[in-house]
């Protein structure tokens, strides 16, 4: 029996390890993959302290971090299920064990949206990825697209211009959503280009993507873009299925919290992206996993 379980790898969850590890209670941390989405980041510019650094650079740091307070860890491993018992005790399920604990930390982040068109399922990996930190370096001198408008979008299509030999970005709106100061950024690269009032339709290719087809404007009329990779930045959703109904969520499927970081079941606490908190932002993770954990330990204490 566990006093707190934490769910998760970004640093929401690494944050509240750090935090949980130094109250010496015994507690467990469940993590399929570590670095969330700030793995992906190719560039963060905004962490205080540590301008100009890659996610997965943040991430290793994190993670070092975390290890240095020698927390219980089960790494690779993937939940598939949580219940409550009748005494109100959690259970955490995975492929091949079952963990108990007093509480529980949900910091599962979130996953990237999908296009939803013909194309993407097939071509996942043969040209199109989620993740341009990982994957650009394979599409050297290659024509890319990258799906999105806001900030994820420009990120990448920044980090692709190393590489790529044309960058199309195409955005569904009729203008980009990204901050201004990216925005300066991209207009200075002559291989990016913008197409807005984008609706990607379907993405064809052999072995490999070939080509998107795209609508563009009012009229509809189809057009198709030649392209050897696609990268998608379209947004992302709370990776909150597995408490879906043991706690409250919002309309956008997040979980409701407190101040406290409390759910609507009271040893269920949860932090980070996959909440109701404003603004999905490393530094507001961090801080909110710290803060779940500290609460988590109140709760505790008062048993």
């Amino acid at each position: 029996m566990y006093d707190v379980i934490i769910i998760g790898g970004g640093p929401a969850a690494i944050s509240a390890g750090i935090y949980i590890a130094r109250k010496k209670i015994k507690a467990l941390i469940i993590v399929k993959d570590w670095g969330g989405q700030m793995a992906y980041a190719p560039l963060i510019r905004n962490y205080p302290g540590l301008d100009n650094i890659t996610g997965m650079d943040l991430n290793n740091k994190f993670v070092e971090h975390l290890e240095k307070n020698k927390p219980e860890i089960k790494e690779g491993e993937e939940v598939q299920e949580i219940n409550l018992t009748d005494n109100k005790i959690i259970e955490v399920k995975t492929k091949g064990n079952t963990y108990q604990s007093k509480t529980l930390i949900m910091a599962t982040g979130r996953v990237a949206k999908k296009l939803g068109v013909p194309g993407e399922e097939k071509f996942f990996g043969k040209g199109i990825s989620y993740c341009s930190i990982c994957d650009a370096p394979l599409f050297q001198d290659k024509e890319v697209a990258v799906i999105g408008g806001a900030d994820s979008a420009l990120a990448t299509a920044i980090e692709l211009k190393t590489y790529a030999s044309k960058v199309c970005i195409l955005t569904a709106g009729d203008q980009l959503r990204a901050s201004q100061v990216l925005q300066n950024e991209i207009k200075k690269v002559d291989k990016i280009k913008i197409i807005t009032k984008a609706k990607v339709s379907e993405i064809k290719g052999d072995k490999f993507v070939t080509s998107l087809v795209y609508s563009n404007g009012t009229g509809g009329q189809k057009k198709e873009l030649p392209v050897e990779g696609i990268f998608l930045a379209i947004g992302s959703l709370a990776n909150s299925i597995f408490v879906k109904n043991l706690v409250e969520l919002n309309e956008q499927g997040e979980i409701k919290v407190d101040s406290k970081n409390k759910t609507s079941q009271p040893n269920i606490f949860a932090a980070g992206d996959v909440t109701d908190v404003s603004h999905k932002q490393i530094i507001i993770a961090a801080g909110e996993g710290a803060k779940a954990a500290l609460n988590a330990y109140d709760f505790l204490k008062k048993g």
